[in-house]
């Protein structure tokens, strides 16, 4: 009896071992095995069996630690697939999914400490257990579609902002688990997890875990063991949720599906959202898509018939969307109106410009609705104080020693910080070129942002949200839980709080800058664009109070504006497909992202020429276009030179046949010596 072994390296090839006679009646599949290997020893998992090895004098499995298998069948299959599909090594895929330290036996924690494993509530508002929320009818209407389901139907439910899908996702729940069955709920971001558990553990108690890569080895462990010996019938984390070992799956859901946070950008890149339609599809349950932006793809496959489309047009409770303000920063008179190419023209002030990131109208709105007592929310997608900074003398900017990007400058910490590989170093107070004293900062971002906003309005407490001050203020739960208390008056954030967080007290949004996501150099620009603005707009006005929204731009005829504005997802849709349409590009097509690196610029071109000829010559009579290569937009990170191939095809089938035989040619003729080639199947940034 053989075992075929995968073991957690960059090769996508198992191992054969023989089983000794000791453990053959104990081997199963999924079950962990420690090998010789190399000199020394290798933990791998067993993932196939055969009753002849060949020729070859194998060596044995030298234990099988755990006495029974720690990979459920169906997330074998999972792992399977995803190694498959994006063209990583199994045996990574594995090692992706276990939570680290599992074998160890460790007692079970008290109960309050699921709390600490995902952090306090995050001032959700729920209200559970005692009264029962009443739906609306299109609610209804998506609970009994997915109620009745009986099988594997993947469902795309597009809600606006504050039309209860959470509610929707709780009540599709609650069967799965009096069935015995385990659901997996997913957010993009660990930041979510909390306020989800919360809702969550209302409903189901004890039922709940948490899985996300924020928690501890220990944490995770003890989460991990809790679903595999049932004591939990619910997972919520982040990506690595969707690999929940629950032997029976009853149900997925995928919140914000949108989101790109659910793309792994390094490592194993899967993404998470469509390994879980898979998970689903191998379990034979539902899965739910949800989001109020959905993106292209899901909503084209909604539109094709591939998914189940399933609507909530309204807020809960009558509550009616803010209204939104687009503010041009490009022209100087009072106000008019441009032409937008999209459905009717919408009013656009335009304020003098002045010297600062906010203006005139945005500043009296936030005034008005301070002052009646309300919250406001600023968003502006930039950490730091300013961009980068510049001698005025010689013209200057300081730029990372690892990347070719330039430094951003932290005022707070006094430092120049590249955002890419997180290097810092102190601020020069001079030029390091030169010598002068002439320093500008060009810019703003959370920081300078958060200033001005405490000099406009001293007597309101403000506080900043980013990846910056969770480090090191506390957490983002604890910033969250003083503006859900109403003790935080002004928000200043980043993405972070954009999206999923009901927080009731919030009257006005100001967007500050919303051209910083259009300027970027992907074609997905004005899908994020309206993503992240009508997500950000959507935290407005969800108390009693009606909702503001102001969007400072330099292009407010832009369409995925205009869209924002009138909250119109089927209008953006219809005009940004016409582009991807033309171009061929994605929900038209699927595309693979080769990447070439290497210390050396002329190593990274030659390598990168070499991959790009052996992959076009596979290409040829496929119906797949190789493009490229070309430098990477951010040619330099991390020390390394960077070239971008871009292969893309109507067929996934013929994109994977030109990948794999292209790959195992690159390896043969050694086509990018002192290089690094890497895969990246449907990327979700070309950056």
């Amino acid at each position: 009896m053989y075992a075929e072994i995968a073991i957690g390296l960059a090769s996508r090839k198992t191992f054969t071992y023989k089983v000794p006679e000791r453990l053959r009646e104990k081997a199963r599949l999924g079950q962990r095995a420690i090998v010789p290997f190399s000199g020394g020893t290798k933990t791998g998992f067993i993932v196939g069996f055969s009753s002849g090895g060949g020729p070859f004098d194998y060596k044995e499995i030298t234990d099988l630690p755990d006495s029974s298998p720690l990979v459920p069948d169906g997330l074998l299959k999972l792992a399977g697939w995803i190694s498959e599909y994006y063209m990583a090594p199994l045996g990574m895929v594995l090692a992706t999914a276990i939570a680290p330290g599992v074998e160890e036996d460790r007692p079970s924690r008290p109960r309050k400490e699921l709390y600490e494993a995902s952090g306090p509530a995050s001032g959700a508002r729920v209200s559970e257990g005692k009264r029962e929320l009443v739906l609306t009818a299109p609610q209804e209407n998506a609970l009994r579609e997915i109620s009745g389901a009986g099988g594997f139907v993947p469902f795309l439910l597009h809600g606006a902002t504050g039309s209860g899908k959470t509610e929707v996702y709780l009540r599709a729940i609650k069967p799965v688990i009096e069935a015995g069955k385990g659901a997996i709920v997913l957010v993009p971001e660990i930041s979510l997890t909390p306020q989800l558990v919360r809702r969550f553990s209302g409903r189901f108690g004890e039922k709940v875990a948490v899985l996300h890569s924020g928690l501890t080895p220990a944490q995770r462990r003890q989460q991990w063991r809790r679903i595999r010996q049932g004591e939990a019938a619910v997972a919520v984390g982040a990506r690595s949720a969707v690999f929940a070992p629950f032997e029976s799956v009853g149900m997925i859901v995928v919140d914000e599906e949108h989101d790109a946070s659910y793309k792994q950008e390094e490592g194993v890149r899967y993404n998470a959202r469509d390994a879980a339609v898979m998970r689903a599809k191998l379990e034979g349950c539902p899965v739910i898509l949800g989001s109020a932006t959905p993106s292209l793809e899901s909503y084209h496959n909604a539109l094709a018939g591939k998914y189940t489309l399933l609507e909530l047009p309204d807020r809960v409770s009558g509550r009616p969307m803010p209204e939104v303000r687009l503010i041009d920063l490009s022209a100087p008179v009072n106000r008019t109106t441009v032409q937008q190419p999209v459905d009717r023209p919408q009013p656009v002030d335009r304020p003098q410009p002045v010297d600062r990131l906010l203006t005139e109208p945005l500043i009296s709105a936030a005034k008005r609705r301070l002052e009646n007592g309300e919250q406001v929310l600023f968003f502006v997608n930039r950490r730091g104080y300013s961009d980068f900074i510049i001698c005025r003398d010689c013209g200057d900017v300081p730029k990372c020693g690892s990347c070719s990007v330039p430094m951003t400058f932290h005022k707070k910490a006094r430092q120049l910080k590249c955002h890419w590989c997180g290097a810092a170093h102190p601020a020069p107070s001079v030029c390091p070129k030169c010598g002068g004293d002439r320093i500008k900062y060009i810019g703003g971002g959370t920081e300078k942002l958060q200033r001005e906003l405490m000099s406009l309005f001293p007597d309101f407490s403000a506080s900043r949200i980013d990846r910056d001050s969770v480090a090191s203020g506390g957490g983002f739960v604890k910033l969250l839980d003083d503006v859900a208390s109403g003790e935080t008056k002004i928000v200043v954030g980043t993405q972070m709080v954009s999206k999923g967080h009901d927080l009731p007290g919030i009257g006005l949004v100001g967007v500050v800058l919303a051209d910083y996501g259009l300027n970027q150099p992907d074609f997905r620009a004005a899908e994020r664009t309206f993503q992240v603005v009508t997500q950000v707009a959507g935290r407005s006005g969800r108390g009693e109070t009606p909702g503001e929204v102001i969007i400072q731009t330099y292009r407010p005829e832009h369409y995925s504006l205009q869209c924002a504005s009138r909250h119109d997802y089927k209008s953006f849709y219809s005009e940004e497909t016409i582009f991807r349409k033309e171009l061929n590009l994605p929900p038209f097509s699927r595309l693979a992202l080769v990447t070439v690196k290497g210390v050396k610029p002329e190593k990274a071109r030659a390598g990168a020429a070499g991959t790009a000829d052996i992959l076009k010559n596979e290409a040829r009579g496929r119906g797949v276009d190789v493009m490229g290569p070309a430098p990477a937009p951010v040619f330099r990170v991390r020390g390394k030179y960077r070239y971008f191939i871009t292969l893309r095809s109507k067929s996934h089938k013929k994109l994977h046949e030109v990948l794999e035989a292209g790959l195992r040619l690159i390896e043969h003729k050694k086509a990018a010596p002192a290089c690094k080639v890497e895969v990246d199947v449907d990327p979700q940034g070309v950056m």
